[in-house]
């Protein structure tokens, strides 16, 4: 009986239950050799949101922002600093406009003074021989008084300028601060988002614990493989060798598979690679594991795709 997708997807060897002189039968994917992975990326926390994922199999163009990690409070942190920003550049040109009209009563003042105290010092010049002793007095005094008074106007207009300056600069600085936050937060949000370094699909990766389909909205553990970013070309099979095969697989005289949805069609694949270190799969039972790639020069399916499920005999 064919094997079912579901056994595809596990990639079980099956070696000993038919014999020692039986093929062993693993299944795989069909997968591309240059990958980008996208793994959960390290926080303060032991524990990190997959926020968004882009659906499994869409393509995707270089530069494409594929998955977030734990961005909510990240996205809302932007949006309120973006809020007090507009808020701060608002009260920006406010107090620009209110220091220009200060300033600018202030220089009026000041000229206005000055003509007073141009008209005072006419008076105060003419001799005390061609007036009464009492409007010479009142000339000079009025004449000192126009000095202090553009004294005070040109005091003030020095404070207008001086507030002015304080004032924008103190917002100024306060909407730099603001923007800078925000840039950092931003930066932040880009280190919690993943974006395809090429052209290509991606697919999503497996629970560690479980084996089921990752998804928007789960919680990781820092590290763990969320998905990949492969591109449809540079082909390979993608299969786990049970400890007990490897030998098998590595002495095997021949090497065929079969596409799950060709099972009529079978081609010859030869071994790639076989990796050094096993893994233990718990969902697969006790033992160890190995990841393998298989090659083949000819595909019988049209436009194979990513993730096909495929039946390899490795005969001893």
């Amino acid at each position: 009986m064919w094997l079912t997708a579901f056994s595809f997807s596990l990639a079980i060897s099956m070696a000993g239950v038919t014999g020692s002189n039986s093929p062993v039968l693993l299944t795989g994917t069909l997968q591309s050799q240059t990958k980008q992975n996208v793994v959960s990326p390290m926080t303060d926390n032991w524990r990190v949101q997959v926020q968004w994922l882009k659906p499994e199999g869409e393509a995707v163009v270089a530069g494409e922002r594929v998955a977030v990690f734990d961005a909510g409070s990240l996205q809302s942190t932007i949006e309120r600093l973006k809020t007090q920003v507009d808020s701060a550049n608002e009260q920006l040109n406010k107090l620009t406009i209110q220091h220009q009209l200060t300033v600018m009563e202030a220089e009026y003042e000041v000229e206005r003074r000055q003509l007073l105290l141009e008209k005072a010092s006419i008076d105060a010049a003419i001799p005390l021989e061609n007036i009464s002793h009492y409007d010479y007095e009142l000339y000079q005094l009025d004449h000192r008084r126009a000095e202090t008074e553009l004294e005070k106007a040109k005091k003030a207009l020095v404070l207008a300028q001086v507030a002015q300056q304080t004032e924008l600069t103190k917002q100024q600085l306060q909407i730099d601060q603001q923007l800078e936050e925000l840039a950092d937060t931003e930066q932040q949000l880009d280190a919690m988002s993943v974006y395809a370094n090429f052209d290509g699909a991606f697919t999503y990766g497996t629970h560690p614990w479980y084996g089921t389909k990752v998804f928007s909205g789960m919680t990781a553990q820092p590290g763990w493989l969320i998905g990949q970013v492969q591109p449809l070309t540079d082909l390979t099979i993608e299969a786990w060798v049970y400890e007990a095969d490897v030998a098998a697989v590595q002495q095997a005289e021949s090497l065929t598979a079969r596409f799950d949805i060709a099972a009529e069609h079978p081609f010859s694949v030869r071994l790639h690679s076989l990796a050094q270190q096993g893994e233990q799969r718990r969902q697969w039972g006790p033992g160890l594991y190995y990841r393998a790639e298989f090659h083949s020069s000819e595909w019988p399916v049209n436009n194979p795709r990513l993730g096909m499920g495929l039946l390899l005999e490795v005969q001893p």
